[in-house]
């Protein structure tokens, strides 16, 4: 039966640079193979698996392309690691109580 208190509980949010090093390590490729591989500098390759920089489009293509990794799965991963990102900035920032300017209803409404 399913309850209001039940709830998913999210283990690990992964993004696109742990996926791309796990095949690097499965296939023992460096950075810099890799790098030459898909046309851009070895120090974008090292920024994107330090989750300093996160991979766009166009590279996502070149990564399917070279790697067998599906695009939109990559993609996904980064969008979904950067919104968590933001929500655990948000939550750590932002004080319990609700803004003001959070909707709320106005009492002259009957539902």
């Amino acid at each position: 039966m399913l309850h209001r208190e039940n709830s998913i509980w999210q283990y690990h949010t992964s993004s696109a640079a742990d996926l791309i090093k796990e095949t690097m390590d499965f296939y023992q490729i460096t950075q810099t193979d890799l790098a030459a591989r898909l046309g851009v500098s070895q120090k974008n390759i090292s920024d994107i698996l330090k989750r300093k920089r996160f991979i766009n489009e166009l590279l996502a293509l070149r990564i399917e392309t070279v790697m067998g990794i599906s695009s939109r799965l990559l993609l996904n991963l980064d969008a979904n690691f950067k919104l968590h990102q933001a929500k655990e900035n948000a939550k750590n920032s932002e004080p319990d109580h609700q803004s003001d300017k959070f909707l709320k209803r106005y009492d002259w409404v009957s539902a």
